[in-house]
């Protein structure tokens, strides 16, 4: 299907428990990619109980905590991917923080859509850049293929490393 029949929205209340599933949905084949790179011992120590960190994460920016900013895209009714955002006035630097788009619906180009829409929505309230961040491991390819087509060419490369003690 075209993204002609999405439509990038607003949250609204009702629409917060279909963002967790989403993120969920999203964002297991990640950290099944990290439990492959880091391994059992190592993975547990730095991402333990991701899916509790991951919802209690979507659930604060969907109520608006710390001025986070929320909308969703829907198709025929159905919510299929939500993105989080903030403004900082001082520094006129707007932030897509947590987005997915449900893995149903992945590569029909919903995220890059509703990056364009939050950029908008970043221009409207004076800010001058825009960020988001995100992996440079294989599974987070797609999302860098998303950002790059909606327009984010800048980046900073970056590296953790782990040492076992």
């Amino acid at each position: 299907m075209a993204t002609g029949d999405v439509t990038v929205r607003d949250l609204a209340p009702d629409d917060i428990n279909a963002c967790v599933h989403i993120a969920l949905a999203a964002w297991a084949p990640v950290y099944a990619s990290y439990r492959t790179i880091l391994g059992e011992r190592l993975f547990h120590t730095v991402f333990p109980g991701w899916q509790q960190q991951k919802e209690a994460a979507i659930r604060s920016a969907c109520a608006g905590e710390h001025g986070a900013m929320a909308c969703v895209a829907e198709r025929h009714g159905k919510v299929v991917g939500f993105v989080t955002f903030y403004c900082n006035h001082e520094t006129g630097m707007g932030e897509i923080s947590n987005n997915a788009v449900h893995p149903d619906f992945q590569g029909e180009g919903i995220g890059t859509r509703m990056y364009h829409h939050v950029c908008d929505r970043f221009r409207a309230l004076g800010m001058k850049f825009a960020r988001v961040s995100t992996g440079g491991d294989p599974s987070h390819a797609p999302a860098r293929r998303a950002y790059e087509k909606a327009g984010f060419a800048v980046a900073l490369p970056g590296v953790d490393y782990f040492q076992e003690l």
